[in-house]
């Protein structure tokens, strides 16, 4: 519906903008480029689609993420892991499956997990089974800048909104995209952060225990990695992204194209 609105006004001589979130732009977004007369944006990734009448503003987060202050590295090591306020089954799943691989890590990782509902007694279970019964799991996280801020690592899907709180508290992160995202778009936007040195990407489709406990080994067994990502991780954010699009709306409302 919105799309034909937009395609109506553009035929009407009406300033238009479009604003997408994603690395690669919806289908919508896609097929209304030659119309639009400015694509607000998040990721670079995205600008090609619309040429000149792109710009890259950032998605608008809560000020409370960039207000995070670097996480001084200690002896214990907090690693946050969610999918989304329903949680992820495949995440899950090889998380309880990598505890195995991480034993040797146990004096010095704390867990926060989120589960969502339905998985939630399946997997603290997991936990207490594999001797971790000093894991914080819950069905779901209400002050996720608290934890953000309580972390030196985060385990998650790749959604738009995640990528860009990960960016903007400066955080190194293991993406794991949606398969199922439209236009397999959770995958781009995880590119997009692995290609500026801000997290690592593990495809669903390649998911195991093994395959998730290396990759978070590897970061504990350098945490000078984890750091340096933190640092790509901050360079993405974008704190005036809210503003940058108003100013955009605005001129566009006084005729500046």
């Amino acid at each position: 519906m919105s799309g034909s609105v937009l395609l109506m006004a553009s035929l009407m001589r009406v300033p238009t903008l479009v604003m997408d979130s994603n690395a690669l732009p919806g289908f919508t977004n896609r097929r209304l480029a030659p119309f639009v007369t400015k694509a607000a944006l998040t990721f670079e990734e995205a600008a090609p689609y619309f040429g000149k009448k792109a710009i890259v503003t950032g998605n608008p987060v809560r000020k409370e993420f960039f207000d995070i202050a670097p996480k001084q590295r200690g002896e214990k090591i907090n690693l946050l892991i969610f999918g989304g306020s329903q949680g992820a089954r495949a995440i899950n799943s090889a998380m309880i499956e990598a505890l195995k691989n991480v034993q040797s890590f146990k004096s010095q990782l704390h867990i926060t997990h989120q589960t969502g509902e339905m998985d939630f007694a399946a997997v603290e279970k997991g936990y207490t089974e594999n001797g971790w019964e000093t894991a914080d799991v819950r069905r779901y996280i209400s002050d996720m800048v608290s934890e953000f801020a309580k972390t030196d690592l985060i385990i998650s899907r790749a959604g738009a909104t995640t990528c860009a709180e990960v960016a903007a508290a400066g955080k190194a992160a293991i993406l794991i995209p949606l398969p199922t995202a439209a236009d397999d778009h959770q995958r781009k936007n995880a590119e997009a952060l692995v290609s500026k040195g801000a997290a690592k990407m593990i495809l669903q489709t390649d998911l195991s225990g093994d395959v998730l406990a290396k990759e978070v080994t590897d970061l504990l067994n350098s945490p000078e990695r984890i750091t340096e990502m933190e640092h790509a991780a901050k360079k993405l954010a974008r704190a005036d992204a809210a503003k940058v699009t108003v100013d955009i709306i605005e001129d566009l409302a006084k005729g500046k194209n």
